[in-house]
């Protein structure tokens, strides 16, 4: 990105939506763009402001971009004068700062009207930048705004929410306890089978999400981090069956890990097709989907729907597990450790060890075998 203005353009896709009333704090590491966040300009007060620095110390942010989109440029150009003093209690720099009122940006550090004028420059000067141009290619775009981000968590088909409420009412589901059924429930919801996942399957993998051991290979295959240093008995078998049948789709490595962030996006769209339009009113069933999506977005680096997964699932008439509680406080403070990223190579890494630990303790066992039979016949 080349001017200030090439930032302005590159915020909603760093989002996923336009911000209104908001202070964006985009963390830059050296020459690189680090963690993106959003405040409402109402809630830019010391406590928050102290997040704000932590987030971008977590982040080993080396300076920061800020931009204020308000209504009132007086307004922004208050919340940008707080912050800058912020991040110059903390030794951080301030790259950049504009101000975006009414489609135009100001920068407001800047003094020379040749570069920078006193009406501002239009937003939409910029939308043929190479910049912006490529990040909508490799985003896909942005939404209008929050809400419109969040419209994509919430129920749009109200027969398939009748339909999974009607298989929940059904008191046979909660008996199908085969593994070999787990297998194709949730192949067939990743989008691995060639038909589309039915009610039933929608309803049964809610169901049986309730298991810790299920969420933990859910964990394994859309939030693989979380799993680097937890094994249990239920989740290798599950987990290595599906992990074969993601890599015979074509989604997964021989290791299990999502091949790119095409695969990648794939899955987070198939998880959010899973769970929007669970019924609410089944607070019980649907609290873990919820929390195994917004995990894996949260993995992946979308902070803005795993805080919209999180908010819906707060909502719920439910007890709240350890896990929701821990994605909220990570979301607020901006934590988000590098070794839980999707694609990391330490996920490779640790799963090619894994499985030569396997094959390595496989062959002694094979050997203590054939020596316990050898030591008999004789």
């Amino acid at each position: 990105m080349r001017s200030p203005g090439e930032i302005v353009s590159a915020i909603p896709f760093l989002l996923g939506f336009v911000p209104d009333e908001s202070l964006v704090l985009i963390s830059l590491r050296g020459r690189r763009l680090g963690m993106t966040c959003r405040l409402d300009l109402d809630d830019v007060e010391p406590d928050a402001l102290e997040m704000l620095v932590g987030a971008v110390q977590r982040d080993n942010g080396t300076a920061v971009i800020l931009a204020a989109f308000a209504t009132d440029r007086s307004a922004a150009a208050t919340t940008l004068s707080r912050v800058r003093g912020a991040m110059a209690g903390a030794r951080l720099p301030v790259a950049e700062e504009v101000s975006v009122v009414g489609g135009r940006w100001f920068h407001e550090a800047c003094p020379d009207s040749r570069c920078c004028p006193p009406e501002g420059t239009p937003v939409a000067d910029h939308d043929q930048a190479p910049s912006t141009l490529a990040l909508g290619a490799a985003t896909g775009g942005y939404r209008v705004d929050r809400e419109d981000l969040a419209a994509q968590c919430l129920p749009h088909r109200p027969l398939l929410t009748q339909a999974i409420r009607a298989e929940l009412d059904h008191p046979a589901l909660a008996e199908d306890t085969q593994p070999e059924t787990a297998v194709e429930d949730i192949a067939a919801i990743l989008g691995w089978r060639p038909d589309e996942a039915t009610p039933v399957q929608y309803a049964r993998a809610a169901l049986r999400a309730r298991h810790p051991g299920v969420r933990d290979v859910w964990y394994a295959l859309v939030a693989p981090g979380m799993m680097l240093d937890h094994r249990t008995e239920l989740v290798e078998p599950l987990h290595q069956s599906l992990a074969a049948i993601g890599a015979a789709a074509g989604d997964l490595s021989e290791d299990g890990i999502l091949l790119d962030s095409e695969a990648r996006n794939r899955i987070l769209a198939r998880l959010i097709a899973w769970v929007r339009d669970l019924p609410d009113d089944e607070p019980d069933v649907c609290m873990f989907p919820f929390v195994i999506a917004a995990m894996a977005h949260w993995c992946a680096g979308d902070g803005a729907l795993a805080r919209v997964l999180v908010e819906r699932a707060s909502a719920l008439d439910a007890p709240r597990p350890g896990m929701l509680e821990t994605l909220q406080m990570s979301l607020m403070h901006g934590v988000r450790p590098a070794e839980l990223g999707w694609l990391a190579p330490q996920i490779a890494h640790h799963r090619r060890q894994q499985r030569r630990r396997e094959r390595i303790e496989g062959a002694r066992m094979r050997r203590r075998r054939r020596r316990g039979r050898d030591g008999r016949a004789a």
